[in-house]
């Protein structure tokens, strides 16, 4: 997840509808002010499961839209084989889209870079997935449709969860409990500030 402009202090956000268990919600800070919102929802759609995530990033000053971020993304999985993606990113008016499908022998990609053909086990970096974490998955980014170059750390947390810490394409920190579900998450901006976000 790639961020690009400078951020503003903002009035606080609200929040989408409540998520419903088994989904995710986070409120995004910057500097201790709520900038936007982080919702994942599951459904099923036969044996295949499906993850929606929306991301908004608005901040305002003064009640006006001084920054707009919007990355919606849709991925199906079957058990946990990646199966597909489509990724609409509108940064500032700007769109960018994104879709991915596995197919035999390939994952086929059409991005900022054009057609691709990534290995059959790569898979999108989707932040709640602990397995895509560390390094054990070729990744790539649902905003450009382009492999991603990633070295991470990992190390225990108390009370048995796991925390996943990358720098290259992205510098990021996400933190998942004893049980695998997604519990934190921090990057650093491409201009230069932190972004962490907070259960809603």
């Amino acid at each position: 997840m790639r961020r690009r402009g400078t951020f503003f202090l903002p009035a606080a956000l609200a929040l989408p509808a409540a998520a419903a268990a088994g989904d995710y919600a986070f409120r995004v800070k910057r500097r201790g002010d709520a900038v936007g919102t982080h919702v994942v929802r599951f459904a099923r759609r036969g044996s295949e499961s499906v993850a929606t995530s929306e991301l908004v990033i608005t901040p305002r000053v003064m009640g006006v839209v001084v920054y707009r971020y919007e990355h919606r993304y849709e991925e199906v999985t079957l058990g946990d084989r990646f199966r597909s993606v489509t990724s609409r990113l509108n940064r500032n008016g700007r769109i960018v889209e994104v879709r991915g499908e596995a197919v035999a022998g390939a994952v086929l990609l059409d991005g900022t870079e054009g057609p691709q053909r990534l290995p059959a086990d790569a898979a999108p970096l989707s932040w709640w997935l602990m397995p895509r974490m560390g390094g054990r998955l070729p990744l790539f980014g649902t905003t450009t449709g382009r492999p991603m170059a990633l070295a991470w750390q990992a190390r225990r947390l108390a009370g048995g969860g796991s925390e996943f810490a990358c720098a290259g394409d992205v510098t990021a920190t996400v933190a998942f409990d004893a049980d695998g579900r997604w519990v934190g998450f921090a990057a650093r901006g491409e201009d230069g500030n932190d972004i962490a976000y907070e259960p809603a």
